[in-house]
C-alpha cells in the first residue's frame, strides 16, 4: 500500500515530506524493480482481477491508489509515460489547486497587478479565464478580458467576439476588443496567415501594456502547444533559442500560465465545470502547419514511437531555455568590452568577434540586433548565420539585410548593425554655427562643441591648444560665416603641415572610415572654403600661430548611449 501511494505522490511531484516517508524509502523507489517482480505484477494488473481492484479503489474514493496502480502498470509495460485519458481524468479533480500552487511558487502574478486575459473563446482560454477569476480573488489581481478578432471566418469570428464579451460581462469584468483584417495584411506582406495572425494579435496584446491598460497579458498556451511548437521549429531548422519553444514570459509583458497543463486535462476540467466555449473550425484546417502537426504528426509519434513524447518535448524545451540563458550571459560578458554604440548603430571589431566560439558569436550578433532594434522578433537562425558569414568571410563593403528594416555591414575591421532608413534616407545636413554652440550628430554618435578661447601662453612657453585633444583654428583668419555640413563628392582641402591639396574621400579611406560614415562626415566651411575636417588638421590658411589672438576651439564628444543588456530572450 505504501509503495503504491509513494509512487503516486512521486509522480505527482507532491513534496515527499508531507506524507511521512523518510529519505531511505524514497531512495528505495528509485531502485530498479527486482527480477521477476515486473512480470508477476504486470500480469496481475492486466488480469481481470487487477482491473476490478482498480475500479473498486475508484468507487471507494481511493483515486490515488487507483492511479498508482495504473502508473505502475505503465512502468511495467515500459511505456515511459501515462495514458492520456487517465492522466487528464485523475488529476482534473484538483487541477486548479495544483495550478494555483505553481503560480504562487513561480510568482508569475503579483498582488495588485492588472492582468489582461487573452480569450479567444476556445476551451483553453475559457478555462484560463475561469481559473484566473478565482485566483484573482485570493491574490488581489485586477482582470480585464482581451479578445482579438482576426476576421478570418466571417460571421463566426464576430460570434466568438460576442461570446467572449458576454462571458466577461457575466463575470463582471471589463472587456477590450481588438481587430484586424489578417487575410488582407498577409497578402500585402507576402506572409502566411499563421505568421500574420500572430504578429497582429501580439501587437494588440503589447499595445494594451504600452497604453497602460494592463500590466501584462496572460495567454492560454498549453503543454501540447509547447510540444507542437518545438516540433514545428525543429522541422524549420531553428537554433537552440527557437527550440526553447514558448517562453513562460515574453519581454515581461506576456505570460503563459498554462504551459504545465495538458490539453486532455483542460478538456476534462471544462467538462467537469460545465463551461461553455466556442469551437474554431480553422483548427481542423490541414492547410495550417500546426494543425497537421497536432492532428497527424504528434499522434503518430505517440502511437508508434513514444506515448510520452509530449512531456518529453516540454522537458527538452525547458533544458534549451536553461542552456540559452547561460550562453546569453556568457555572450554579454565576453562581448561587452568590445561592443561600441554610435548613435543608433552597434559596432564590434571583427577580430574580437572571431575570437569567440561560433555559439557565442551567434548570441553576440542577436544581442547587437536587439540593441539597435529593441527586440529580435522575426530574426531567425538563418539571418544570424548570414551575418556571421558576412563578418567571418566576406569583403569589406558587403551587406546583409535583416528584418525590422535593419542591415549588417562589414566595414574594414568592424561589423556594424544599424537601421537602413537612418543611412539610406538621410540627405545630409547643413548647419549654421555661431560659437558658442553644440551640434549633435546622432548618426555618427558624436557632438561637436564650438567655443571661443584665447591663445594663452603656458608658463613653460607652450601653447594651451597643444595640450588638448580639441582642434583649433585662428578665428581672425576666417573669411565668412561658419557652416557645418556633411562631406560632398569632390570635397578637397590643404591640411596644415602639407603643401598639396587632398581629396577628403582619400583621407577618410586612409583612416578606414566606412562608406556610410564618409557620406555624413562633418566638414566646417568659412564662406565657400573648407577650413576644418573632423579628426584632421585644420586648413593651413587658418591654422593657429604664435601671433594668433582669438581661437575657435572644436571639440568632439561621444554621445553616451550605453549598450543595453536587457535584450529579448
Amino acid at each position: 500500500m505504501a509503495l503504491l501511494m509513494a509512487l503516486f505522490y512521486r509522480k505527482q511531484q507532491i513534496p515527499k515530506e508531507s506524507y511521512g516517508f523518510d529519505h531511505s524509502f524514497w531512495a528505495f523507489l528509485r531502485m530498479p524493480l527486482p527480477g521477476g517482480f515486473e512480470a508477476r505484477w504486470g500480469n496481475h494488473l492486466e488480469s481481470q482481477s487487477g482491473k476490478a481492484c482498480g475500479e473498486r479503489f475508484g468507487k471507494l474514493g481511493l483515486h490515488p491508489l487507483h492511479r498508482a496502480l495504473r502508473m505502475l502498470q505503465c512502468r511495467l509495460k515500459g511505456a515511459g509515460g501515462l495514458p492520456a485519458r487517465g492522466a487528464s481524468m485523475s488529476r482534473s479533480a484538483n487541477l486548479y489547486g495544483r495550478w494555483a500552487l505553481e503560480m504562487r511558487r513561480a510568482r508569475l502574478f503579483l498582488p495588485g497587478e492588472r492582468v489582461g486575459v487573452a480569450a479567444s473563446g476556445g476551451p483553453d482560454s475559457i478555462l484560463l479565464l475561469d481559473f484566473l477569476h478565482k485566483f484573482a480573488q485570493s491574490q488581489g489581481l485586477i482582470l480585464t478580458v482581451a479578445h482579438f478578432n482576426h476576421h478570418l471566418r466571417g460571421a463566426h469570428s464576430d460570434a466568438d467576439e460576442r461570446f467572449v464579451s458576454e462571458v466577461a460581462a457575466r463575470l463582471d469584468l471589463p472587456f477590450i476588443g481588438g481587430q484586424a483584417g489578417v487575410a488582407r495584411a498577409a497578402r500585402e506582406k507576402g506572409q502566411n496567415l499563421e505568421a500574420t495572425a500572430r504578429q497582429l494579435r501580439y501587437r494588440f496584446f503589447f499595445s494594451l501594456v504600452h497604453q497602460d491598460k494592463v500590466d501584462k497579458v496572460a495567454t492560454a498556451h498549453t503543454a501540447n502547444d509547447q510540444a507542437e511548437t518545438v516540433l514545428m521549429r525543429l522541422i524549420r531548422g531553428s537554433g537552440s533559442r527557437g527550440l526553447g519553444g514558448i517562453y513562460p514570459v515574453l519581454e515581461g509583458k506576456v505570460v503563459r500560465p498554462f504551459l504545465s497543463v495538458t490539453r486532455p486535462e483542460i478538456e476534462a476540467e471544462i467538462e467537469r465545470r460545465r463551461l461553455a466555449f466556442c469551437t474554431d473550425k480553422s483548427n481542423l484546417d490541414p492547410r495550417f502547419t500546426r494543425n497537421r502537426i497536432r492532428r497527424e504528426l504528434l499522434p503518430m509519434i505517440e502511437r508508434e514511437f513514444n506515448p510520452g513524447v509530449i512531456p518529453l518535448l516540454n522537458q527538452f524545451a525547458e533544458r534549451c531555455r536553461d542552456d540559452e540563458s547561460y550562453l546569453e550571459q556568457q555572450a554579454r560578458e565576453a562581448a561587452g568590452p568590445w561592443r561600441i554604440r554610435q548613435g543608433s548603430e552597434e559596432r564590434i571589431p571583427i577580430r574580437a568577434l572571431t575570437q569567440f566560439s561560433p555559439a557565442i558569436q551567434r548570441r553576440v550578433l542577436r544581442q547587437m540586433i536587439a540593441g539597435v532594434r529593441g527586440n529580435v522578433r522575426g530574426v531567425t537562425a538563418s539571418h544570424v548565420e548570414a551575418v556571421r558569414e558576412l563578418a567571418v568571410r566576406s569583403q569589406s563593403g558587403k551587406m546583409v539585410e535583416l528584418p525590422g528594416n535593419l542591415e549588417a555591414r562589414k566595414e574594414f575591421e568592424a561589423l556594424a548593425i544599424s537601421h537602413r532608413t537612418a543611412r539610406d534616407t538621410h540627405r545630409g545636413y547643413s548647419i549654421a554655427v555661431a560659437p558658442p554652440a553644440d551640434v549633435p550628430l546622432p548618426e555618427l554618435g558624436l557632438t561637436l562643441c564650438f567655443r571661443m578661447v584665447e591663445n594663452v601662453i603656458r608658463s613653460n612657453g607652450e601653447k594651451k591648444y597643444n595640450h588638448t585633444e580639441a582642434s583649433y583654428v585662428d578665428f581672425d583668419k576666417l573669411s565668412g560665416p561658419l557652416v557645418l555640413r556633411n562631406r560632398q563628392a569632390g570635397d578637397a582641402y590643404t591640411p596644415a603641415g602639407t603643401h598639396r591639396t587632398h581629396r577628403l574621400k582619400e583621407l577618410l579611406l586612409t583612416r578606414k572610415i566606412s562608406a556610410a560614415r564618409r557620406r555624413l562626415w562633418p566638414v566646417l566651411l568659412s564662406g565657400e572654403e573648407i577650413v576644418w575636417v573632423c579628426r584632421f588638421s585644420p586648413s593651413g590658411k587658418v591654422a593657429p600661430s604664435s601671433s594668433s589672438c582669438r581661437l575657435l576651439q572644436i571639440e568632439e564628444k561621444a554621445i553616451t548611449d550605453a549598450v543595453s543588456h536587457s535584450e529579448e530572450r
